[in-house]
């Protein structure tokens, strides 16, 4: 099992029992709310999404938890590998459980309710981030592990070999509570708003090299 400083890496036989920590921990997310207004859809395609995710992490970045027991989970993805291309999810894709691309998995009334979240991601990613840099996408506790400061352990340890790169990171956060939290690890907000047709509100943050 492969460890950085005090972290573990996630590995690809973990990768649901991952995903699910972070659906739990994204439950209540705006975002998710918007995607899916019903409970019972959200239960179910909210595990998928994030399975997804820790698996891309996996292939093109590095995904940690702070134990063996996965209480938390960051999924850190250096630039050249942010944008998911068709090419990449493919390959993702093939990896997965099912073997099938997420937008299969989710349906056409998904992609259609992603649409505006995903611009909006990618402007300010675009704007606020383009050059070499850490995107943190995402990182979350279960809920039953929240307050211990598993979240704080998961990005000071990352932070620490971030810093000796002297590289940037750069995220994005629905929550003003979360705000407060990347604020305190040196983040900045650069823009913050409303997503366009959800009314849903966006924190874009940057966390500069010395």
């Amino acid at each position: 099992m492969s460890k950085i400083n005090n972290l573990i890496r996630v590995s690809e036989e973990q990768a649901k029992v991952a995903g699910k920590v972070l659906a739990r921990a994204f439950h209540d997310y705006p975002t998710m709310n918007y995607l899916f207004p019903y409970e019972d859809e959200k239960s179910r395609k909210l595990p998928k999404i994030f399975e997804y995710l820790v698996r891309y992490g996996i292939m093109y970045g590095e995904v940690f938890s702070n134990s063996p027991n996965i209480e938390g989970v960051a999924v850190w993805l250096p630039f050249w590998e942010a944008e998911m291309t068709d090419d990449k999810v493919f390959k993702c894709a093939i990896s997965y459980s099912d073997g099938r691309e997420l937008g299969s998995i989710l349906g056409e009334e998904y992609q259609k309710r992603y649409e505006p979240i995903e611009k909006c991601e990618y402007r300010c990613h675009k704007q606020y981030a383009d050059f070499s840099h850490w995107y943190l996408y995402p990182i979350g506790v279960d809920p039953i592990h929240q307050g211990r400061g598993y979240a704080g352990l998961l990005l000071r340890e990352k932070f620490a070999e971030i810093d000796k790169q002297n590289m940037p990171c750069y995220l994005e956060t629905n929550t003003e509570k979360k705000v407060s939290l990347y604020q305190h690890f040196g983040f900045e907000i650069v823009e913050e708003g409303i997503i366009p047709e959800i009314d849903v509100p966006y924190w874009a943050m940057l966390r500069k090299k010395d």
